[in-house]
């Protein structure tokens, strides 16, 4: 599929669909390129907008930004063909706090900005960008720009919200693309088994995004529900939280190792991470000491603790609950040290940013049922 790319699409598109299929199939490694950086301020319009492709598509299409900020993990809880019942859903859903920006994926024209919350979408933007193409975020809580405004990529357009027919805070993110730019994806990424649509005017047709925005993991039924249909994910652009460097802690019964040691009287948090199975890593928990116990509070999860405590029938006999513990030899374990009076809000950061699967028991998950 990424050898001879033949000549028909050029054929059909002309010479500015020539332009863009050279661009668009140029060699691409499993990583996208990073994009340059935005202009220090907004420029004239960079082209014209509009169905026409122009030499721009591949990277409108194919290198788009982030649609939260890089502090925020953006985790596919829904991707696109997804079931809903007698319907497919046809676009991403990342869930993320009420309030957090929603960011252009690229430069283009704002076609649509409705703060009413008199439909499914709730408030929401759509942005046509100069390959033709749309991208669009609903569900927001506040609406940032107006119809006619030019906007680069990574400029807020919204915020997070749960407005229209939502069941917790997320973003909806779908693309929309002119009938004439379908040969292009088609070539990259092959054509879904259930193929593409519907149309909805004057957006265009629906294509899926997995294959072109950056994100920093799916769940496993996006992975499920991807695979089925024949569409590519795109695997996340970069290592995320660069700054957590995650280590063993040794097998049951070693002593603990040095670097672990030399926390003791220390506050700060604490990541442990453990293999799927797939050899995944997965966050499992974040924790946190405020009293200068990170030592203390983080081995206490690797304890082989005794079962036979009266804990265990109900009693509290000896006087604490364990907590989550984990196998010392399936997990690593990352360490920040702080000041003390930063400790809780790093940790609040750290469960908002990685999600962490054992902190979120029992929490509701956002779910979108509406077949856009």
């Amino acid at each position: 599929m990424r050898g001879d790319r033949g000549s028909a699409s050029v054929i059909a598109l002309g010479a500015a669909g020539a332009l863009a299929l050279v661009a668009l199939l140029r060699p691409r490694s499993g990583h996208a390129a990073p994009s340059p950086p935005p202009p220090a301020a907004h420029p004239p319009h960079p082209m014209p907008l509009g169905p026409a492709i122009a030499p721009h598509a591949a990277r409108s299409l194919f290198d788009l930004g982030r649609p939260l900020p890089a502090d925020v993990r953006a985790v596919v809880s829904s991707g696109w063909l997804a079931s809903r019942g007698d319907r497919l859903h046809r676009g991403l859903d990342i869930p993320a706090a009420i309030g957090t920006p929603i960011l252009a994926i690229d430069h283009g024209e704002v076609t649509r900005a409705v703060t009413a919350d008199r439909s499914d979408a709730g408030f929401w933007v759509a942005v046509r960008h100069a390959s033709g193409a749309t991208s669009r975020y609903l569900h927001l809580s506040r609406v940032l720009v107006a119809v006619g405004q030019l906007v680069r990529r990574g400029d807020p357009v919204g915020l997070c919200g749960d407005t229209g027919n939502s069941r917790g805070p997320h973003l909806h993110l779908d693309l929309r693309v002119p009938a004439a730019v379908l040969p292009l994806i088609e070539r990259a990424i092959g054509r879904p088994r259930p193929g593409w649509g519907p149309e909805m005017r004057p957006f265009g047709i629906s294509i899926p995004g997995e294959p072109w925005v950056p994100v920093d993991a799916y769940r496993t039924s996006v992975r499920r529900d991807a695979e089925e249909a024949g569409v590519p994910l795109r695997d996340p652009s970069a290592p995320r939280n660069a700054g957590l460097t995650y280590r063993s802690v040794g097998e049951r019964g070693e002593p603990y190792p040095a670097w672990l040691r030399a926390i003791r009287g220390q506050s700060g948090v604490y990541v442990i991470r453990e293999r799927d199975a797939d050899g995944q890593p997965v966050v499992v928990y974040v924790g946190e000491s405020s009293a200068g116990r990170l030592y203390e509070t983080l081995t206490r999860h690797l304890q082989g603790w005794r079962r036979w405590k009266g804990f265990w029938a109900g009693q509290y006999a000896e006087g604490h609950d364990p907590g989550l513990t984990y196998d010392r030899a399936s997990v690593e374990v990352a360490v920040r040290v702080t000041p003390a009076a930063d400790a809780l809000d790093e940790e609040a950061r750290l469960i908002r940013r990685l999600r962490p699967r054992d902190n979120l028991l029992g929490q509701p998950e956002p779910v979108e049922e509406v077949p856009f």
